[in-house]
């Protein structure tokens, strides 16, 4: 591989290629898998270091990794309460290393994403559905559709208050916040500023500055994004898009 950055975007996750990854300790509600592409990289989570080549986490987990000689790392971040996301959700472990095959399997086709010079969309999104597809757990769980329904509606909406949203699903305000922790395991704050976090990254995709970026995705400045990246990705925007 040559030495570069890629990065691919969808609605429902994304891909980051690239090489000497160091990030510091952050807390992420994506289901991650990360793969070497020579040796291994170092992951910390649960005040231990794990050494592994292929690695799949769960979402609302603190991790940080570390790219061993400079090696690169793959990194496919899903939204957990996709179609996608929610086959691969195992609420009894935070991580799970890849076997041989899978690992072979994700290598393979990231090398191959990597090498092409097309890059939109719906590659990345055909990517992870099939990942998804070929490695999901059997007893995937399903969401309460009225929380689906208030996601749905908080990532195509501009603005949302938390009693729009539980009168749009016709639930009070203490009832819609107490399901929506209980059935995605984080608060419809956290959720709003993921949403609004992924406007921005869109932004990112389609060129641009972080500054206009950060306006895309409902923040009011570039500071707040700035802030939301770092602790979600433990590294500085300007880091990881150069």
């Amino acid at each position: 591989m040559r030495k570069k950055i890629k990065i691919g975007f969808s609605e429902i996750g994304g891909i980051y290629i690239g090489d000497s990854i160091e990030t510091n300790q952050h807390f992420n509600h994506t289901i991650t898998i990360a793969v070497s592409f020579s040796g291994k990289f170092a992951f910390w989570t649960n005040h231990q270091t794990i050494y592994s080549s292929g690695i799949i986490i769960q979402p609302h987990t603190t991790r940080k990794f570390k790219s061993l000689n400079k090696n690169y790392v793959g990194f496919i971040h899903i939204s957990p309460y996709t179609k996608q996301g929610l086959k691969l959700i195992n609420k009894l472990e935070t991580h799970r290393h890849l076997t041989d095959d899978q690992l072979k399997y994700i290598r393979e086709t990231l090398s191959q994403w990597f090498i092409q010079t097309k890059n939109n969309q719906n590659i990345t999104e055909e990517i992870i559905d099939k990942i998804s597809e070929k490695f999901g757990f059997k007893a995937s769980i399903s969401i309460d559709a009225r929380i689906q329904k208030s996601m749905d509606f908080i990532r195509k909406s501009e603005t949302t208050t938390l009693k729009e949203i539980a009168d749009y699903i016709n639930l009070s305000k203490y009832r819609f916040s107490h399901l929506f922790r209980q059935e995605t395991g984080m608060s419809y704050r956290e959720f709003v500023l993921q949403a609004k976090l992924i406007k921005s990254l869109q932004a990112i995709y389609n060129k641009q500055n972080l500054t206009h970026s950060s306006y895309s995705g409902g923040f009011a400045d570039q500071a707040h994004f700035t802030r939301t990246y770092y602790k979600t990705f433990g590294i500085l925007p300007s880091k990881s898009v150069k």
